[in-house]
C-alpha cells in the first residue's frame, strides 16, 4: 500500500517539474481568424483569360467599357452594410503586393485600376440577402502597356471589437474584408521587362528603434513574384559587415514602391558612413545595388540604448524550486527503503 502512495507522489512531483519547465503559450487576439459575415463571388466575364483564374484576368480592348460584376451575400441572421471600393494593387513595405486601400502610386504609372472604374458603393443587406454589384472599368482609347492591376475591395462598416483579457482593459477594433483582384491587359502576350531601382536610402526610426529603409521602384507595368533581397550593412571606416538581412519569396505591383527595411544589428554602432549592399533576383532577373548612408550620432546613440545591456538573469526560483523538490524525493525515498529494510530484518 505505502509503496502505491509514493507511486502516486513520484508521479506528482514529476508531473509538477514539466509544469515548471513547460513554456506557457500565448494566443494573442489579434492573430485569431475573423468570422466571415458576408460572401463574395464573382461573376467572371467571358473575356476571361483563364478559366481556372478565380479572379478577373481580362484581355480589354482600347476605348470599351469593361463590366466588373460581383455577387456579395449576407449568410447571418443580422442586417449587414458593406462598402466595395475599386483600389490599387501596391506593395507593402515587408516586400510582398496587397490590395488595400493605399494613397501609394508611382509616377510610372501611366494610368491606374482606380482612374479606371466607377467609385466606391455602399450597400445594405438585410439577413440571408445577396445582391449583385456592378462597376464600370473606361479603358483609355490608346490602351496600355503590360498590365494594370487592381481589386475590389469589400468591408464590413461594422467593426468586430474583442478584449485582449477578461477585465476588459483594452479591445482590438477590427473590420472583416475581402479583396477580389482584377488584372488588365490590352495585349498580355506581349512581353514586359522588369525595371527595379534603388532611389533612396535613409535611417528612420520605427517604434523607437532606428533601421535603414531602402526606398525601392519598380518602374514596369507589371506583377513578378519569387523576390529574393539579400542586404549587408557595413562600415566604412573598418569594412566590418555589421548586419545582413534576407527576404525570401516577395513580390511586387506593377509600377509600385516600398521601403525595404534592414535593421542595424545587436551590438553598438559609432556614428559615421556605413554601406548598404543589396543582391535581388527572381527567377532569371538579378539586380545590385550599393548605396552609402550616414548614421547620425542622435541615431546610434538611439540604436545602443536600445540594446539588451545584461544577458537574462539566472531563474534562481524555478532552480530552487527543483533542487527542493529533488531533496524531498530523494529523502522520501531513502525514508521508504529503510523503513522497508528495517521490516524484513
Amino acid at each position: 500500500m505505502k509503496k502505491k502512495i509514493w507511486s502516486w507522489l513520484f508521479l506528482g512531483l514529476s508531473l509538477f517539474v514539466i509544469g515548471l519547465l513547460r513554456a506557457p503559450r500565448v494566443i494573442s487576439a489579434a492573430a485569431q481568424p475573423p468570422v466571415a459575415n458576408f460572401i463574395v463571388t464573382q461573376l467572371l466575364p467571358k473575356n476571361q483569360l483563364s478559366s481556372k483564374d478565380s479572379y478577373f484576368n481580362l484581355k480589354v480592348t482600347p476605348g470599351s467599357t469593361q463590366i466588373l460584376k460581383i455577387a456579395v451575400s449576407n449568410p447571418s441572421t443580422t442586417p449587414r452594410t458593406l462598402k466595395i471600393s475599386p483600389v490599387n494593387a501596391t506593395t507593402a513595405d515587408v516586400g510582398s503586393a496587397e490590395y488595400v486601400p493605399s494613397d501609394r502610386s508611382d509616377p510610372s504609372a501611366t494610368t491606374t485600376f482606380t482612374k479606371m472604374t466607377s467609385p466606391a458603393v455602399t450597400i445594405s443587406l438585410a439577413a440571408k440577402q445577396g445582391k449583385t454589384i456592378t462597376f464600370k472599368t473606361t479603358i483609355p482609347k490608346n490602351g496600355f502597356k503590360g498590365e494594370v492591376l487592381g481589386a475590389l475591395f469589400v468591408t464590413d462598416l461594422q467593426k468586430i471589437s474583442k478584449s485582449t483579457n477578461g477585465k476588459q482593459t483594452f479591445k482590438m477594433e477590427n473590420r472583416y474584408a475581402e479583396s477580389t483582384a482584377v488584372a488588365l491587359w490590352c495585349d498580355p502576350k506581349t512581353p514586359i521587362p522588369v525595371n527595379l531601382q534603388l532611389t533612396n536610402v535613409t535611417v528612420t526610426t520605427n517604434n523607437g528603434l532606428p533601421a535603414v529603409h531602402a526606398k525601392i521602384r519598380n518602374l514596369a507595368p507589371i506583377l513578378f513574384g519569387d523576390l529574393q533581397i539579400k542586404s549587408q550593412v557595413m562600415a566604412q571606416a573598418t569594412g566590418k559587415t555589421v548586419t545582413t538581412q534576407t527576404l525570401k519569396s516577395g513580390s511586387v505591383a506593377p509600377n509600385s514602391w516600398f521601403n525595404y527595411g534592414i535593421s542595424l544589428g545587436d551590438h553598438n554602432l559609432s556614428a559615421g558612413r556605413y554601406t548598404l549592399k543589396m543582391q535581388l533576383t527572381s527567377g532569371q532577373r538579378h539586380w545590385h545595388f550599393t548605396r552609402q548612408f550616414t548614421l547620425t550620432a542622435p541615431k546610434a546613440q538611439q540604436h545602443n540604448q536600445q540594446l539588451p545591456k545584461h544577458h537574462a538573469g539566472t531563474n534562481w526560483w524555478l532552480w530552487g524550486s527543483l533542487a527542493a523538490i529533488l531533496v524531498i524525493a530523494i529523502s522520501g525515498g531513502a525514508y521508504w527503503l529503510g523503513r522497508r529494510r528495517t521490516r524484513q530484518e
